[in-house]
């Protein structure tokens, strides 16, 4: 009991540094955060370009925003080295610095997609069953692929998209390790 209420503690110290750290602006209705490097851009540049990926979602996925502002607790732009967007355990759709300041508007809305059909499957606490990790990373790409073909200049969403749905489950979804995944009604997939 004692062990969790300092981990507790030293969490919420934790979101408070984090949260003194960084500067914020609410974007379509939800939070965005910015904790700077200053290596790749200025913070200004940084929330022009998640404002611009969220205006591109905006346009020509509107349907999405909704359950994002559900389903994320911040968008949160910081170091995140060879990670360019991923959600974590706090709900947040995280983007690495380095990626919102040298790829397009529709590179990172792509990965704010995508990470969006992440956060609604583990809308109220859900976890995924290791066997579906594939399935899960493949929707996420579906969506990627979706959204690449119907924002202008997204040759490079739709080609990224393209190629992680050619992979073999275990390529698509390298985290799921060793495990057997599920296979489909028609067999297996082949590589």
């Amino acid at each position: 009991m004692i062990r969790r209420l300092m981990q507790e503690v030293a969490s919420r110290a934790e979101q408070a540094r984090i949260r003194s750290a960084s500067e914020q602006r609410r974007m379509h209705g939800m939070d965005v955060w910015v904790m700077n490097d200053h290596l790749h851009a200025s913070t200004e540049a940084m929330f022009d370009k998640v404002a611009a990926a969220l205006d591109l979602v905006a346009a020509v996925q509107p349907w999405r925003i909704g359950p994002m502002r559900r389903d994320f607790s911040r968008i949160f732009v910081r170091q995140n080295t060879g990670v360019r967007a991923m959600f974590d355990l706090e709900r947040s759709c995280v983007l690495d610095t380095f990626f919102v300041a040298k790829f397009t508007p529709a590179q990172v809305g792509s990965s704010i997609v995508h990470e969006g059909v992440h956060a609604r499957l583990r809308r109220g606490g859900r976890t995924m069953p290791a066997d579906l990790i594939a399935w899960e990373e493949r929707l996420c790409r579906k969506a990627e692929l979706g959204f690449g073909l119907r924002v202008p200049d997204g040759d490079a969403v739709v080609e990224r998209a393209r190629n992680a749905l050619a992979l073999s489950d275990a390529d698509v979804a390298p985290l799921a390790g060793d495990i057997r995944l599920r296979e489909t009604r028609r067999g297996p997939r082949m590589a």
